[in-house]
């Protein structure tokens, strides 16, 4: 299967008469609603980009001026979504043999999770692949042509869904750890969660969640995890106080993540590939450090920092402080003289973030 015979379906033919204001121009960032997805699929490498457009059609011709895209006029756009799907389907190239069907108010879909539906239709065969975060069907699914006359022969009623339902059989189901493909934006409520999710540049909790179940990661991983997530909110509610404010949420995604790959060797380098590699090369900085570090004693507290002491005052899930953890290491690798050497660095690494911390909050550290 080549990805040149791969289209998209992105449907903005609608009123948005629930949003109250026109979905496919709203923005997102720095860019239009429509012209974030059409950037995403065409970074995903599809050339077959097709748009259906019915109200205010001057205005989204306009402002696909600018893209290599199939225009299609749905003139019975009144009738609803599914006019437009069979609309788009009708002008399709008939060299396509499966297309992506988006809603232009599903707008924020990430690469990773279009790669994993284009990985699961190529290697499985199946005729639907349908994206599910935590348990929950999303779009866009990936649906073969096989389909196409089923769908061009249907009155309608039920949607696209009732259409698919008929082939259950056929279909896959593949987890992604993207929120978004849960995340519309039928009102103005949904726009604005949408609006604060993007500016986040860093995973949700759920989708840090994902993320772990994804990976594997175990039971008492994700405790220890949690833990140090705590620990690490702990910390920058204490540096706060002296005006000092760090990136939160990518720190606390760090703090959940930084053990993602810790079955591996070298985990700490391992995970911070991973989370590089799905676009949060911010995360990736924090995690390669949070095993080692080195502390430059002249320069301000740092991000790095923060995550590598919050991990090493916690034990398992427990936070202990810096002499118990340290003795129950120390106690573990005795007789290993590498290992020794390597633990009391790291000792003598949070104890010059300690220092720093004091300096900046003016008390003792109260995890010593």
């Amino acid at each position: 299967m080549a990805k040149q015979n791969i289209a998209v379906l992105i449907i903005a033919a609608g009123y948005s008469s629930r949003m109250g204001d026109f979905k496919p121009l709203l923005p997102l960032g720095k860019m239009s609603a429509l012209e974030r997805l059409i950037e995403t699929y065409q970074a995903h490498g599809i050339g077959h980009i097709y748009v259906v457009v019915g109200h205010r059609k001057d205005e989204l011709i306009d402002v696909l001026k600018g893209y290599k895209v199939h225009i299609v006029y749905n003139e019975d756009y009144d009738q609803g979504m599914f006019s437009s799907i069979q609309k788009g389907l009708r002008v399709m190239d008939e060299r396509i043999e499966a297309f992506y069907m988006n809603p232009v108010d599903i707008p924020l879909i990430k690469l990773q999770s279009l790669a994993l539906l284009y990985e699961a239709y190529e290697h499985e065969k199946k005729g639907v692949i349908y994206p599910t975060f935590l348990g929950r069907k999303g779009h866009p699914p990936l649906i073969d042509m096989k389909y196409k006359a089923n769908i061009l022969a249907s009155d309608g009623k039920g949607g696209l869904k009732k259409v698919l339902e008929a082939f259950c059989d056929d279909a896959l189901h593949v987890k992604v750890y993207d929120q978004s493909v849960l995340m519309d934006m039928d009102t103005k409520e949904d726009y604005e969660v949408l609006k604060a999710y993007e500016a986040l540049h860093a995973p949700s909790d759920e989708e840090c969640y994902a993320l772990m179940d994804f990976y594997g990661v175990e039971e008492r991983i994700i405790k220890h995890c949690q833990a140090v997530k705590s620990m690490v909110r702990i910390l920058l509610h204490e540096v706060s106080r002296s005006g000092i404010y760090f990136d939160a949420p990518t720190l606390l995604a760090a703090a959940l993540l930084h053990d993602i790959a810790r079955k591996e060797k070298n985990h700490a380098f391992v995970g911070a590939q991973k989370l590089r590699a799905m676009g949060y090369d911010a995360i990736a900085k924090l995690i390669e450090t949070h095993m080692d570090i080195d502390v430059d004693t002249h320069a301000p507290l740092n991000a790095n920092e923060i995550l590598f002491l919050a991990d090493k005052l916690v034990n398992e899930d427990e936070v202990c402080g810096v002499k118990k953890r340290f003795a129950k290491a120390l106690q573990k690798c005795e007789g290993n003289a590498l290992a020794c050497d390597n633990i009391q660095k790291r000792l003598s690494a949070v104890k010059a973030i300690i220092a720093k911390i004091q300096i900046l909050t003016c008390k003792d550290f109260p995890y010593g």
